[in-house]
């Protein structure tokens, strides 16, 4: 009888908690992404990459890729700079994202989507991007800093 007990204790426990789940995805030591599990069902490793599902539908990512030496720089500033104003060229106007500790970020929001860039200050030739649905997105935490609208 106790053994029961405490199996549903644990299982009131895990589902009282589950709502404040988060997958927090760390690419570097300095670098931490959390993201909320209202955002996805299931997720998926392919080619690099973790795939966020909804419904076995893609509706995100989170990747990781090395910069080029003719774009990357000894700073993650100048070198998210130069990204930057890359972005800006297109149609949708990136934004930066404040008070991020230890990385330079940018987004930029196309339709339902947002694309948040990643650039460790430790790791000026690494980028990381991030994408997710507008809505569910606008909670995920970079460092444990909550990314702003």
């Amino acid at each position: 009888m106790p053994r029961i007990g405490l199996a549903l204790a644990f299982v009131l426990l895990l589902s009282g908690c589950a709502s404040h789940f988060s997958l927090i995805i760390q690419p570097y030591s300095e670098l931490s992404i959390e993201v909320p599990n209202e955002m996805f069902s299931s997720v998926k490793a392919r080619d690099g990459e973790l795939l966020f599902l909804r419904n076995n539908r893609i509706i995100g990512f989170v990747k990781s890729d090395e910069i080029p030496s003719t774009v990357s720089s000894d700073s993650a500033l100048d070198t998210s700079m130069t990204l930057f104003e890359s972005a800006d060229q297109g149609s949708s106007k990136p934004v930066w994202i404040e008070k991020i500790p230890e990385a330079q970020v940018f987004g930029v929001v196309q339709g339902d989507f947002r694309t948040v860039f990643i650039v460790p200050d430790n790791q000026a030739q690494s980028l990381i991007t991030f994408q997710g649905p507008t809505e569910s997105s606008a909670s995920i935490r970079i460092n444990g800093a909550k990314i702003s609208n």
